[in-house]
């Protein structure tokens, strides 16, 4: 059987991510298998050249005195019209003349049996190529919108942006390239499956690690983060280094870090906070910029009073209570604000 597998082998490796050498033993499995189902022949080998031009398939025998199954046994006499150096006890092996042998139902199993392991490979390195980004942050372009969810593409894949993983408020148009967090990737019967959202915490910690180089290395740490998506998320951080201010590293110089955070998640508020053991301290600077001044603890109730003066109090308050309910969450402590 002469074929030209160069390039299509190449093409497969270089598109597909599918090794020339498990296309080939796929090739020769499934050649061997259609010939074996059609024929009923036991024992077949299959070899493809060094150059990839022509396929040989051979019909091996046991030579016996007394022949029991004809499918995997040969007399003798028989196996010395085929090689006169056939012996007792030897094998003898024949080649196949496929274009007269090969039957055209054969042959069209043989290639449905390729191309359903070609499918399934291709399938397999999909899933290899884009596991790793399970709980990361990507890119992805926008392909339609509609009033359910967002049809959007990763690399050579496409999903869906439910609307309730859609930042609320936001709207998405065709063309549109997004950051996506990769909840989770899926092995299906129709290949990779990935789940996104732009709603998480983790959106929010994987962009700063992207835009903030003392993140991404762990010089800065995020400890806590409160998200309230489309609305505010406080964002508590530390330094691991004295020379390096971690709020000052998250904002950026002329505040261009966090303004590039802010133009990925539109309309959401977001406030990047000091954390600190003494809740005290934590508890003032999780309703900053507003002044506090002067916090009342209840370790057993884990909650607080704070005092700000008159002037402070709608700004320690917050729109809506945003800044006073955030507050409360990313410390995890009831808080009550009075005035002096």
């Amino acid at each position: 059987m002469n074929i030209n597998l160069l390039d299509a082998l190449d093409t497969f490796e270089k598109e597909k991510g599918i090794k020339r050498e498990v296309l080939i033993e796929i090739i020769q499995k499934s050649i061997k298998s259609a010939y074996k189902k059609n024929y009923g022949t036991k024992n077949v080998e299959v070899e493809i050249d060094k150059s990839l031009t022509s396929i040989s398939v051979y019909q091996i025998w046991h030579i016996v005195e007394n022949v029991e199954d004809p499918t995997e046994e040969i007399s003798l006499e028989e196996a010395k019209k085929i090689s006169s150096k056939a012996e007792i006890g030897g094998e003898i092996r024949k080649k196949v003349n496929l274009k007269k042998d090969f039957k055209r139902i054969a042959a069209q199993t043989a290639k449905q049996v390729i191309l359903q392991n070609i499918k399934e490979l291709e399938k397999n390195a999909l899933y290899d190529r884009y596991a790793p980004l399970k709980n990361k942050l990507t890119s992805a372009e926008v392909m339609k919108v509609t009033e359910q969810y967002a049809e959007i593409r990763i690399g050579k894949l496409e999903t869906k942006l439910p609307e309730k993983e859609m930042i609320p408020g936001e709207i998405l148009k065709q063309g549109d390239l997004i950051k996506v967090h990769i909840k989770d990737i899926q092995k299906t019967t129709k290949g990779p499956k990935i789940m996104v959202s732009r709603v998480t915490n983790e959106l929010i910690i994987e962009l700063l690690k992207s835009i903030v180089p003392e993140v991404e290395k762990g010089i800065v740490e995020i400890v806590k983060i409160y998200r309230e998506p489309g609305i505010r998320s406080k964002i508590a951080v530390i330094s691991h280094s004295k020379e390096i201010d971690p709020v000052g590293s998250c904002i950026g110089e002329n505040s261009m870090r966090i303004s590039e955070l802010l133009n990925e998640v539109k309309n959401e508020k977001i406030d990047i906070i000091e954390y600190s053991e003494d809740i005290t301290q934590f508890i003032k600077n999780a309703l900053a910029p507003a002044e506090v001044v002067n916090v009342e603890i209840n370790e057993n109730e884990k909650s607080a009073i704070v005092y700000v003066p008159k002037t402070q109090f709608s700004l320690a308050i917050g729109k809506g209570g945003q800044t006073a309910r955030t507050a409360a969450k990313i410390t995890g402590w009831k808080i009550d604000i009075h005035t002096v």
